[in-house]
C-alpha cells in the first residue's frame, strides 16, 4: 500500500516578494496623482457652482441698484467715502476705506442666504487664517461675531471694479461703483476670480504677489486652472496668464497698475 506524500506549498522568495512590493509601489505612484486630480476636479465643479450663484447674487443686486455693481469696499461708520488715497509710487488704487466692515461679499449676502456659497471646498484658506493670530476668512470679519464670519474664495476684479479706480485713474473726485453701461464687452471682462487672500478684490497687480506659504499663490487654482466669472455671467477656466494675453482685466480702459506688463508669473502659477 502506497502512502501519499503531503503536498508542500512553495513560499515566495525574498526576491519575489521585493519585486511584488516594487510593482505595487510603482502602481500607487502612478495612480495616486490620478485620484488626486479626479478629486480636485469634483471639488472644482462645486467651486464653479458656487461662483455661478455669486454671479446671480450680484446680478440681483444690480437690479436693485440701477445697474451698478457692488463696490469692492464701502464706507462705514469709521471709514468715510472720499477720493483717491494713493501715495506716490503705489501702482494700484487706494480709497481710504481699506479695512472697512462692509464689502461686496457682505452686501450680496442677502441675495444668497447661505454664506458657505462664498467658500470653495478646495480652497485651504476659505475658513482658516493664512497666518497666526489673524481672524479667519473675509477681511471684514474682525468687526463681527464668529457666527457672522464670512468665508473667502472669490475676489472681485479690482482692476475694474475697485471703488477708487475712477478717482485714482480717471481723475474723478470721489470713489464710486462702476455701472453696466460703462462696459463695452461684457463677455471679455471678468467680474470674479478665485482668491486665497482675505481682501475682497484682487487686481492684475496681484499676479506678481506670492502666497502666504511658498508654492500657493494668491489666486486659487484647480489643476493649474482658475475659474473666472464674466460680467455676462458665463464662466471660463483659464491659466492666469491668459487673463493678460486676452486682455480680460479692464475692458476698454487702460490698466494703470501695469500688472500685465512684462509679465513673469511666480513659479506657483506656471
Amino acid at each position: 500500500m502506497k502512502t501519499e506524500m503531503p503536498c508542500r506549498r512553495r513560499a515566495f522568495s525574498l526576491i519575489e516578494l521585493l519585486f511584488v512590493i516594487a510593482i505595487i509601489s510603482l502602481l500607487a505612484a502612478l495612480l495616486f496623482p490620478v485620484f488626486a486630480r479626479a478629486r480636485e476636479m469634483a471639488r472644482a465643479t462645486s467651486c464653479l457652482s458656487n461662483m455661478k450663484q455669486m454671479g446671480i447674487a450680484i446680478a440681483l443686486y444690480q437690479q436693485d441698484y440701477d445697474e451698478t455693481f457692488p463696490m469692492n469696499r464701502f464706507a462705514d461708520a469709521t471709514h468715510a467715502a472720499g477720493g483717491c488715497a494713493n501715495s506716490p509710487g503705489i501702482p494700484y488704487p487706494l480709497s481710504g476705506v481699506e479695512e472697512t466692515s462692509i464689502n461686496w461679499r457682505r452686501v450680496v449676502l442677502p441675495y444668497i442666504k447661505n454664506k458657505q456659497v462664498q467658500a470653495c471646498p478646495s480652497n485651504p484658506y476659505a475658513n482658516h487664517a493664512p497666518v497666526p493670530n489673524v481672524v479667519p476668512g473675509d477681511q471684514s470679519n474682525p468687526y463681527y461675531q464668529p457666527k457672522d464670519y464670512l468665508p473667502l474664495s472669490y475676489a472681485i476684479n479690482a482692476t475694474f471694479f475697485h471703488e477708487a479706480v475712477p478717482a485714482c485713474w480717471y481723475g474723478e473726485s470721489l470713489i464710486r461703483p462702476r455701472s453696466l453701461p460703462e462696459i463695452d464687452d461684457t463677455s471679455r471682462l471678468f467680474l470674479l476670480g478665485e482668491s486665497r487672500l482675505p481682501h475682497p478684490g484682487l487686481g492684475s497687480w496681484a499676479l506678481q504677489w506670492r502666497g502666504e506659504h511658498p508654492g500657493t499663490g494668491v489666486f486659487h487654482q484647480h489643476n493649474g486652472l482658475s475659474h473666472f466669472l464674466f460680467v455676462d455671467q458665463h464662466i471660463k477656466s483659464l491659466p492666469l496668464g491668459r487673463t493678460c494675453t486676452d486682455k480680460l482685466w479692464s475692458d476698454r480702459y487702460p490698466d494703470r497698475s501695469g500688472g500685465c506688463d512684462n509679465l513673469s508669473l511666480p513659479q506657483e502659477y506656471q
